[in-house]
């Protein structure tokens, strides 16, 4: 059987990458080829010219010169091997197919996870499900992301949306927002599941990895323009000397820590399981810490639709920083995972069930 998945497939991003390395080895557990669809996202929300950052042409020739100038050769080079990275992981992984509207002979279209609902950018058919070569769609894990009812208003999409909703076969989401969102717009059931990377195991993919170094350290996992500030690179710097630590940024450049680490999703795990702490602001951050059972701090900032639902959700609320300032007085207690890898068990039950029922397969 053969199934495609509508989602962030080719993002500058270690957790998107991920989530969809995840869900395409769920559903292949069901029996299914899945893959990734391609497809031109719309930007006409966000300022003209922003879509040259997306494609690699002649177009996108200033963007990059303008990043170079303006973000430094160092950044800029790491950010170069970073795209390489993550391009040749899904080649190496085959996770992508044909482009949507193209694609043949599919049994079912999955959209999700990750913010595929978020009409942030402009509004985008396909994450819908709409004019897609497939009778059966679902979603498993869609998130709106900072999209909310007032945004929706001012765009003037509430009907764009309530069609979208209503022509998915069965619904999932990954926050409570999004629920909300979702509910008031149909009649079908609407479900909660977890993060891919919460519902895929792994167990192969962790099994074989080592220990990355010798050294102790601690993990910044920040987009590149976040945690920066002087605040919070002191508070990190403080902490990191305090307890003789390493400060290692992966995934993304700062050029404040120790050092900056260019890795594949999968080398994430060994990364996060033998950090002392992880310092992170982001929803993927925060899931690959509780996967890993390690110890974090997470600072909501505009995220906080997802990122508060997920630290709620999971019982680990406390380690929610309004500031990294913070981060004496959370780090002073272990977080309580015997607790929180039974709650992380039952959501992952809970998820698999929706998913078997929604595609059809054994697990």
């Amino acid at each position: 059987m053969k199934a495609g998945i509508i989602t962030h497939y080719n993002v500058h991003n270690h957790g998107a990458q991920l989530q969809l390395y995840a869900l395409s080895k769920q559903l292949g557990r069901l029996g299914y080829d899945a893959k990734a669809l391609a497809y031109k996202k719309n930007y006409d929300y966000l300022e003209l010219g922003i879509e040259n950052k997306y494609s690699i042409s002649f177009r996108s020739i200033p963007y990059y010169v303008g990043y170079l100038f303006s973000k430094g050769i160092g950044r800029t080079l790491y950010n170069y091997n970073k795209r390489k990275t993550l391009n040749h992981f899904r080649w190496a992984n085959n996770l992508e197919g044909e482009y949507y509207s193209k694609a043949s002979d599919l049994d079912i279209i999955v959209l999700g996870s990750d913010e595929i609902f978020s009409i942030e950018p402009g509004l985008n058919p396909c994450f819908w499900g709409m004019g897609v070569p497939c009778d059966k769609v679902i979603s498993y894990a869609a998130s709106c992301g900072p999209t909310d009812e007032k945004f929706i208003r001012e765009h003037h999409a509430d009907e764009f949306i309530t069609a979208g909703i209503n022509h998915i076969d069965a619904v999932s989401v990954r926050d409570r927002n999004t629920y909300n969102i979702v509910k008031a717009r149909t009649d079908k059931d609407v479900t909660i599941v977890c993060d891919p990377v919460l519902l895929y195991d792994f167990v192969e993919e962790r099994s074989a990895a080592k220990r990355p170094t010798t050294k102790k350290y601690c993990i910044v996992y920040s987009y590149d323009n976040n945690m920066n500030d002087d605040e919070t690179v002191n508070t990190i710097r403080t902490y990191a000397k305090k307890y003789n630590l390493e400060v290692y940024s992966v995934g993304y450049y700062h050029k404040w820590c120790d050092k900056n680490i260019n890795l594949t999703p999968l080398e994430l795990f060994p990364w996060f399981e033998n950090a002392e702490c992880v310092f992170t602001d982001t929803f993927h951050g925060t899931v690959i810490s509780l996967v890993c059972n390690a110890e974090f701090v997470t600072k909501i900032s505009g995220n906080g639709n997802k990122l508060g639902f997920l630290l709620e959700q999971y019982g680990v609320i406390e380690r929610r920083a309004a500031t990294f300032a913070d981060i004496p007085k959370i780090t002073s207690e272990k977080i309580a995972y015997t607790i929180v890898n039974k709650r992380i068990e039952e959501i992952r039950t809970q998820s698999l069930e929706f998913l078997k029922s929604a595609v059809g397969g054994s697990i």
